[in-house]
């Protein structure tokens, strides 16, 4: 293996045996060394080999700016991840997780909170995925030496899911479409058009995206929600709720799923909020 590039002391950019680029990670692996020197595999303890070029461009551009223990944390979330869903990752969660815990830690240093509005749901219809983000946020917490809040695990929670969705072409195309049909039911039921720019509307379809996966992985969590607070849902926002018992009614018939109480009155609430 020949550096073709160096990120810092435990990251390089290098060549397989295929000729393909890689990137390979090991502690001080780097150290002392330049571009064209040789570098023992014994020496390596970590190597990315992503397939899209744009990603593994993202990739290096991330790593080039931020410290390889992030890179470090990301790992071990990820590798732990794998194993309690025993499912492969998309490559993509290298990228978009590596660069949330930076940001999170960055954030938190700076006294910068985000709220996770769907942290509920999340833990509701999530519970493996949460446990890992509160993995996640432990590991965090010890090796940078910060406090994040429980909303981080969701955030991270989020990634990992994405990452579930994103490994299965079919399923993903299915899911689009479903939140395409969706949309229309609302569009056409409420006369409305959506402000696709608001927190809203971005919150609303990252619920669709969950709520579409349960559907296709046939994953029907217990009701929790009591009879009081669906009515004082469907109450207080009747319009949101037709359309909800629309959405309904075309899931059953094309889907053949019956959608829950719970599930109603989450897509309630999200309804209200974009119309």
């Amino acid at each position: 293996m020949k550096i073709k590039k160096v990120f810092n002391n435990n990251v390089i950019l290098t060549e397989n045996e295929n000729g393909r680029e890689i990137i390979a990670m090991g502690k001080g692996l780097a150290f002392n060394r330049r571009v064209g020197d040789k570098i023992p595999k014994s020496a390596v303890e970590k190597i990315y080999t992503l397939s899209s070029k744009s990603m593994m461009e993202k990739f290096q551009e991330l790593i080039a700016g931020i410290s390889s223990d992030y890179l470090q944390v990301s790992n071990e979330v990820i590798d732990y991840a794998q194993n309690l869903l025993e499912c492969k990752l998309n490559e993509s969660v290298y990228v978009g997780l590596t660069d949330h815990i930076h940001m999170a830690v960055y954030r938190i240093r700076n006294g910068v909170e985000i709220r996770n509005m769907l942290l509920m749901e999340i833990k509701k219809f999530y519970e493996k995925e949460y446990s890992i983000g509160m993995h996640a946020v432990e590991i965090m917490n010890q090796k940078f030496k910060v406090n994040l809040p429980e909303d981080e695990a969701g955030f991270i929670a989020m990634h990992i899911i994405d990452a579930q969705m994103g490994f299965n072409v079919p399923i993903s195309n299915k899911i689009m479409q479903m939140i395409q049909e969706i949309t229309n039911v609302i569009r056409m039921t409420c006369k409305v058009e959506f402000n696709k720019d608001s927190l809203s509307y971005y919150r609303f379809i990252t619920h669709l995206k969950f709520f579409a996966k349960r559907i296709f992985t046939e994953q029907n969590p217990p009701e929790e929600i009591d009879d009081e607070m669906s009515l004082m849902v469907k109450k207080k926002y009747p319009r949101a709720f037709q359309c909800t018992e629309k959405i309904a009614d075309l899931i059953e018939r094309k889907y053949h799923y019956n959608v829950s109480s719970d599930e109603k009155f989450y897509l309630t609430i999200h309804i209200a909020k974009i119309t």
